[in-house]
């Protein structure tokens, strides 16, 4: 441990940004018991934050995931600050979520560590920056360690975390402890693009992105192949798992190999359909228009969908029945 300086048991804790993901952890955390600030620069990005929150919790009540008895108790536990020093004052785990930018990160988190008391760990969500950047500006780097939530956060039980090179393991290990106390799993990654599940996302993608872009398949029918096919097994029977099962001859037998060397290997998202609709202004839901036309679909209707597909999921590893 650095300097004597120990790690108690982590019972505070400050998220700072009031984004949709700041406050997906925030009710994480106060779902697991931890009681935790959340900062925001703007008064109003809070209230909206507040609203959010109460809008998650009342999902998992009608989802059964959570009892309206517990309201007061569960939303009681999460606070609201503007000022950043307020925020992080007497927090053990100060962990920050705002946008993508290595800069801004590395400031909000110097400030932060600043702030903080000397035993608090400092974190982010970031979903690829290395913790390595993000740490080098600390005066206390190996009190930093990389936790990255998915969305939704108050569902998605899997958090990768991920150490820089100047991480104590005593410190990765915390986090993996308090992950696990609020009911998460981690899983220790390491520090390279994307640690591990942004990898997997991006190694479909663009394969799938290739094949739609030889107008070979659409977008409608490579999701239904992930998400009806390959997708349904995967919670039991993971990669390897199934190559231990299929069997290694059979993997490295003449199929594989054909269907290894014809996979994509471009280099760059550009020289995909990816890259072409993003040159033409077309971002996906934001702007209307990606692969599908979100002028025709509801993307509010289709976050919930993939909620409650979520929540179904989360109840069958509980061991809980749902009714098909």
């Amino acid at each position: 441990m650095t300097a004597g300086i120990m790690s108690p048991d982590i019972e505070r804790g400050a998220v700072l940004g009031a984004g949709t993901m700041g406050a997906q952890i925030a009710l994480s955390l106060a779902l697991g018991g931890v009681a935790v600030t959340l900062w925001g620069r703007r008064p109003e990005s809070l209230d909206e934050a507040r609203a959010r929150i109460a809008d998650g919790f009342n999902f998992l009540v009608e989802a059964g995931l959570a009892a309206a008895t517990d309201r007061d108790d569960i939303l009681g536990r999460i606070t609201y600050a503007a000022d950043l020093s307020e925020a992080v004052a007497d927090a053990g785990f100060v962990i920050e979520a705002i946008a993508e930018d290595l800069a801004a990160k590395q400031a909000l988190l110097a400030g932060a560590e600043a702030a903080a008391p000397p035993h608090a760990i400092t974190s982010s969500t970031t979903t690829a920056l290395s913790p390595s950047d993000l740490q080098s500006v600390l005066a206390r780097p190996a009190r930093f360690c990389v936790a990255h939530y998915a969305q939704p956060a108050q569902l998605v039980k899997l958090v990768e975390v991920v150490p820089g090179k100047a991480t104590e393991a005593a410190i990765t290990d915390a986090v993996v402890a308090l992950l696990a106390r609020t009911g998460k799993t981690p899983v220790v990654c390491p520090d390279i693009p994307g640690f591990l599940w942004a990898r997997i996302q991006h190694a479909v993608l663009r394969e799938f992105a290739s094949l739609v872009g030889q107008g070979l398949v659409t977008p409608e029918a490579c999701d239904t192949i992930l998400k009806q096919g390959y997708a349904s097994r995967l919670p039991a029977l993971g990669a390897f798992e199934h190559a231990d099962l299929a069997g290694l001859e059979l993997m490295n037998g003449a199929a594989a190999k054909a269907v290894w060397a014809d996979l994509s290997n471009v280099r760059d998202p550009a020289e995909t359909p990816v890259g072409q609709l993003f040159a033409e202004g077309h971002t996906g839901m934001q702007s209307g228009k990606g692969f599908y036309d979100w002028t025709e679909r509801d993307p509010d209707a289709f976050k919930r969908q993939r909620d409650e597909e979520i929540v179904r999921r989360v109840k069958i590893q509980a061991g809980g029945k749902v009714v098909l």
